[in-house]
């Protein structure tokens, strides 16, 4: 089956023309990019005269390309698609993906009970998580367990589905975390990282109608929640 024809994988541009079209392509340059970033950290790739010469035009090939998808599209449509998503199945594909970003040194543990299906853009869902994982990654460098859960919860006002990204990792001061969300706001240097940051998420999480929350502490490890509402 192809990505395309996936059921996890039918995205906004479905009826939507041109503006949901750019909006995929953005979703689809954000993922390739932080799949050459994971590519470019494994050491026989690094240490290549070919390859390692040849990551870094692509990566600057494509944060071109973003670039040229964010003036394009206007804040009203960004994580604007409105697909109908099986979290199963989402984890369920994505789980190799999960698993290389973490790198040989964390274990990834998946958990996903039996949750209604949410409405929300299913490659910005995907880009979300990638981004959660590779935070996570970064903030274990000796290694530990990322878990991500997935289970139904009440709500204000209708059914949720929580969706929970844990490290063991370093965690975050309160001054940190209190700013971890602000846009363009980073504690990586620079060219390390780069994606759509806590900021995206949570931006993704409220165009959803969700809401997201964050707990940390030094070396407490982090928690990241999302909240959607479920489809009805």
């Amino acid at each position: 089956m192809s990505e395309r024809n996936s059921p996890l994988a039918q995205s906004g541009s479905d009826g939507q023309g041109i503006p949901g079209l750019v909006h995929d392509l953005g979703n689809y340059i954000q993922i390739a990019a932080s799949a050459i970033q994971i590519m470019s950290r494994e050491t026989g790739i690094a240490t290549s005269l070919t390859v390692g010469k040849v990551l870094p035009h692509a990566a600057d090939a494509l944060e071109r390309a973003a670039e040229l998808i964010r003036r394009s599209r206007s804040v009203d449509d960004d994580e604007a698609a409105d697909d109908l998503v099986d979290l199963e199945l989402c984890l369920a594909q994505m789980g190799p993906l999960l698993s290389y970003a973490g790198g040989p040194d964390v274990r990834l543990k998946l958990l996903v009970g039996v949750v209604p299906r949410v409405r929300c853009g299913a490659l910005a869902l995907q880009n979300a998580l990638l981004n959660l994982t590779l935070n996570a990654r970064d903030a274990m460098p000796g290694g530990g367990t990322l878990s991500l859960t997935a289970l139904t919860a009440d709500g204000p006002e209708t059914a949720e589905v929580e969706i929970t990204v844990r490290d063991t990792g370093i965690g975050m001061a309160a001054e940190i975390l209190e700013r971890a969300t602000d846009p363009h706001f980073s504690t990586k240097p620079d060219g390390v990282g780069h994606g759509m940051g806590l900021a995206g998420v949570k931006r993704f999480v409220e165009r959803a109608g969700g809401r997201l929350f964050i707990r940390s502490a030094p070396y407490a490890g982090t928690t990241v929640t999302l909240r959607l509402p479920a489809a009805v």
